[in-house]
C-alpha cells in the first residue's frame, strides 16, 4: 500500500465514524443481546415489491445491510433485515465470553426468525456470520480447537438446510476481514501515516475459517462470496478505501464504505443468480 496522510475529505469522518452504524440500528430493527425481539417491520426498499430478498445473521452480516439496501432500491426489491447482535447463524448455544453465560434468547430468536423466513419463502437470502463465535458442549463446557468447528460445522448445516427449503437462492457471504486497531483511534494519532494503522493480511482474517464457510455452502450447492479482496485491497490492508474509512471499529465496517460494496456485491452474484 502506499502510504499517505489522513485526507480532509474522509468518510466518514475519525469522529462519526464510531457511530456511523447501518439503518436498523437506528429503527430498532437489530435485536441486542439478551433482549426481545424488535416488532418492527425491519422493511426497506419498496414495500410492494413481489421479489422479496432477507439479510440474516449477526452483526457481521448487518454490516451488509447498505450495499444490500442499495441494491434492493436499484433492482426494485424489497429487503427484510433479521440480525441479531452475537447470534450466529449457526444452529449452536451462544456463549458470550464477556458474561461468561449463554445467551438463552439467541437460540429463541434464530428459531423464530428461521420460521419466519421459511413461511415468506424468500427469493433470495443473503446469511452472514463472524467467525469469532464462543459455544458449549451440552455439559457447559466452552469449547475451543477442533470440537468447537465440528459443532459449528453441524449448527451450519442445520441452519442453512432450512435456508435453502425456504428460498431458491441462499448466498453465504464469508465473515469480512478485521482491524488489529480501532482505525478511528489509531488514525488519530497517526494522521500523518495511514500505514501505521494497517493489518497484515494474515492478520486480517482466518483463511481455515474462509474455508469452512466455504465449505458448508458448497456442501448445499450453495452461493458461496468471498469478500476479503473487496474490502482488503492491499497488503497489509489499509484503514481506507480512497477517501472511505473501512471500518467503525476493529471489526466491523462503517455504513458509508459498506454503501459501496454493492458494485462488486452484484457484479459477482448477479452472474450466479441466472
Amino acid at each position: 500500500m502506499v502510504d499517505q496522510e489522513v485526507p480532509a475529505n474522509l468518510s466518514p469522518s475519525l469522529e462519526k465514524a464510531p457511530l456511523d452504524y447501518p439503518k436498523p440500528y437506528a429503527d430498532r430493527c437489530h435485536t441486542q443481546q439478551n433482549l426481545t425481539a424488535s416488532l418492527a417491520a425491519c422493511e426497506y426498499g419498496n414495500l410492494k415489491s413481489k421479489t422479496t430478498v432477507v439479510l440474516f445473521g449477526d452483526s457481521h452480516a448487518l454490516s451488509w445491510f447498505p450495499a444490500i439496501e442499495k441494491l434492493a432500491i436499484a433492482k426494485d426489491w424489497k429487503l427484510l433485515s433479521l440480525t441479531m447482535s452475537s447470534c450466529w447463524p449457526a444452529d449452536i448455544p451462544a456463549w458470550n465470553s464477556t458474561t461468561n453465560k449463554l445467551m438463552t434468547n439467541c437460540t429463541i430468536w434464530r428459531k423464530s426468525t428461521l420460521a419466519k423466513i421459511s413461511r415468506i419463502k424468500p427469493n433470495i437470502i443473503f446469511v452472514s456470520g463472524t467467525g469469532g463465535f464462543a459455544t458449549v458442549d451440552s455439559t457447559g463446557k466452552v469449547l475451543t480447537g477442533d470440537a468447537k468447528t465440528q459443532v459449528w460445522r453441524a449448527g451450519i448445516a442445520r441452519t442453512l438446510t432450512i435456508l435453502k427449503t425456504a428460498s431458491p437462492r441462499v448466498v453465504v457471504l464469508g465473515d469480512t476481514p478485521h482491524s488489529q486497531y480501532d482505525p478511528a483511534d489509531c488514525l488519530e494519532l497517526n494522521k500523518d501515516s495511514i500505514a501505521k494503522c494497517s493489518t497484515p493480511l494474515t492478520k486480517s482474517f482466518n483463511t481455515n475459517w474462509l474455508t469452512e464457510e466455504h465449505n458448508a455452502a458448497l456442501s448445499l450447492n450453495l452461493i458461496w462470496l468471498d469478500p476479503t479482496n473487496w474490502i482488503c485491497t492491499t497488503d497489509p490492508c489499509s484503514p481506507m478505501f480512497g477517501k472511505y474509512l473501512i471500518y467503525r471499529d476493529a471489526g466491523h465496517l462503517t455504513a458509508t464504505f459498506a454503501k459501496t460494496l454493492e458494485v462488486p456485491l452484484w457484479r459477482t452474484l448477479s452472474p450466479l443468480l441466472q
